[in-house]
């Protein structure tokens, strides 16, 4: 139905009503054409009849029919454009135009050849030798680019704002959430890139009749916006795609293989193919193993208690690490070893400390 609304509304503007009577005039003039060429050439009574019918029936339908065509069709060729990644239109035009003087060098022989083939294959030649070219260029488009020694002018742009330690966004990242904050704090310092068909995965888990995955969606969509209002962060919505490729991971591997980027991910299977790629995936989940802190509350471990700490009967010891080891009763063993149970840790803007008690001796 808004589609629909929409298309009206296209008709009815003011392109809309200049292509209605451009098309009225167009009708109007080929239907009298046709009209004229259909009628009989012996002696008719009506002559203008047939001509007349054949111009008003083509020049109506042109009148009500031409805005949707002509608009629908450069909206559809318009969407169509948007989404080809540039590289592939730099190869299309590169294709178009040696195949266009390949056709050009060739068509003065073949116009050469006797009647009918002189007239036809001229045209015939220049429509297949253009159509492989682009079909070529855009199939084997890196490596005739690199053979040739030069990169389209989007594509060289782009890469000239994105340095090369750019980071790919997957939609489990953003829906993860601790990106933010990491490029917030500025452990992330590198230039995030949400590519237009993760927007568009994301947005699809926002619309999904599940609960959950909606819920998830939406809060990636928030998170993005947050993002995107942080000046810390530097985000870019970008409109780069392998179409070659069908499913999300393997656009971004195949995006991060050609541009050098790496993938922020929390999904170990990406993970895995990103590896086999030799494509460098960074995930949020080995990061937070890798943060997570050394003293976990349950641990036994061997401590020397080394002073009094500033509540009553407490001890203090050190990890290896220089971690603060508050002991409770560990006032009276002050330089003994023990043996401890961590009860639980804390970590603060100094440092981390845990608390522990001292493990009880089992009497025989």
């Amino acid at each position: 139905m808004a589609d629909r609304r929409e298309r009206a509304a296209r008709a009815n503007s003011a392109v809309g009503r200049i292509l209605r009577y451009v098309g009225l005039v167009i009708g109007i003039v080929a239907g009298w054409q046709i009209g004229s060429h259909l009628r009989p050439v012996d002696p008719f009574p009506d002559r203008y009849g047939l001509p007349v019918l054949f111009a008003a029936a083509l020049g109506a339908l042109l009148f009500l029919a031409g805005p949707y065509l002509t608009l629908g069709f450069f909206s559809w060729l318009r969407q169509e454009i948007r989404e080809l990644p540039a590289i592939d239109l730099v190869a299309a035009g590169l294709g178009l135009l040696i195949g266009g003087l390949l056709s050009a060098l060739l068509a003065w022989p073949f116009s050469l050849l006797p009647t009918p083939w002189g007239q036809i294959l001229p045209t015939v030649s220049a429509i297949l030798i253009c159509s492989l070219a682009v079909v070529a260029f855009i199939t084997q488009k890196r490596e005739i680019l690199a053979v040739l020694g030069r990169r389209s002018t989007a594509v060289a742009g782009f890469q000239q704002r994105l340095r090369k330690t750019s980071v790919l966004l997957d939609t489990s990242a953003i829906i993860d959430g601790r990106v933010a904050d990491l490029a917030h704090i500025g452990f992330l310092r590198d230039d995030l890139v949400v590519p237009y068909f993760v927007l568009r995965e994301l947005q699809l888990v926002a619309d999904s009749p599940d609960s959950s995955r909606r819920l998830r969606g939406r809060r990636g969509l928030d998170i993005l916006e947050r993002m995107k209002r942080d000046d810390q962060v530097s985000l870019e919505i970008s409109d780069l795609d392998a179409a070659e490729e069908t499913d999300v991971d393997s656009k971004l591997v195949r995006l991060a293989d050609t541009y050098g980027f790496q993938i922020l991910t929390g999904d170990s299977n990406l993970d895995r193919v990103g590896a086999l790629h030799g494509v460098t995936v960074l995930n949020v989940h080995e990061l937070a193993r890798v943060m997570r802190p050394a003293v976990v509350a349950g641990e036994e471990m061997s401590l020397k208690i080394v002073q009094a700490g500033r509540e009553f009967d407490q001890g203090i010891g050190y990890l290896d690490d220089g971690t603060m080891v508050v002991v409770e009763s560990g006032k009276g063993l002050i330089g003994k070893d023990v043996t401890i149970v961590v009860s639980r840790t804390l970590q603060t803007g100094a440092g981390r400390m845990a608390f522990a008690h001292v493990k009880e001796v089992e009497s025989a």
